[in-house]
């Protein structure tokens, strides 16, 4: 069976020669000669809500996605209230680094799927316990750089922890010569507090977004 993945500005319509896909659970091809199957999932982790901004559906990370990733291959998830959601290999960009420590230890992951014209796109999450100051983190496809996605997930990520009534501030690091992600982090409300130094990143840039007053 042919098929192909009709792109458009909002949502991603998996189809066939009939018509619109219908099967979970089945296999298919897309155009680009790739087999995918779909798994339909429960309901997202209870422990961070689903967000939503103008573009992205921000997805609950969970460790089933974490372990079907690692497994290899690309793969088709249907979300309830998102749909079918392409997860291929170049999802999750530098994130990936994390993932298994996080299939041996399920209990650290927390963040969000950054999920975009029917794909999953970058990942955004806190590094530790929700409470006082909680640093964020982000990564994003390169192939989706320059849509205002990345700033609009930590927005919005970054307003829902200040929602939190043990959350006091947010803050971030960007590399100095990162000027992509600090605009990132300036769009979203961010301040530039002070510079600090990684032997991995070099000079970085450190960012604070504090509870609206």
């Amino acid at each position: 069976m042919n098929g192909c993945a009709d792109r458009r500005k909002n949502a991603t319509i998996l189809v066939n020669d009939r018509g619109l896909y219908p099967g979970s659970l089945a296999r298919f091809r897309f155009g680009r000669g790739v087999s995918y199957r779909i798994i339909k999932m429960t309901d997202p982790p209870s422990d961070v809500p689903m967000l939503r901004t103008p573009q992205l559906t921000l997805w609950p990370l969970s460790s089933e996605i974490v372990t079907r990733q690692l497994a290899g291959g690309p793969f088709v998830l249907e979300l309830p209230e998102v749909g079918h959601t392409i997860f291929d290999a170049d999802w999750p960009s530098g994130a990936l680094g994390f993932f298994p420590g996080w299939a041996k230890r399920p209990e650290l992951i927390s963040g969000w799927v950054m999920l975009y014209a029917g794909e999953a796109v970058g990942t955004i999450g806190p590094k530790g316990p929700l409470t006082g100051t909680v640093e964020i983190g982000y990564g994003l496809r390169p192939q989706d750089w320059n849509r205002g996605l990345a700033s609009e997930a930590a927005k919005a990520v970054s307003a829902w922890l200040l929602a939190l009534p043990e959350v006091e501030r947010v803050t971030a690091e960007t590399a100095v010569l990162n000027a992509a992600s600090a605009r990132v982090l300036e769009k979203s409300g961010f301040t530039e507090t002070g510079r600090s130094f990684s032997k991995e990143d070099g000079e970085l840039r450190l960012w604070v977004k504090r509870k609206p007053t």
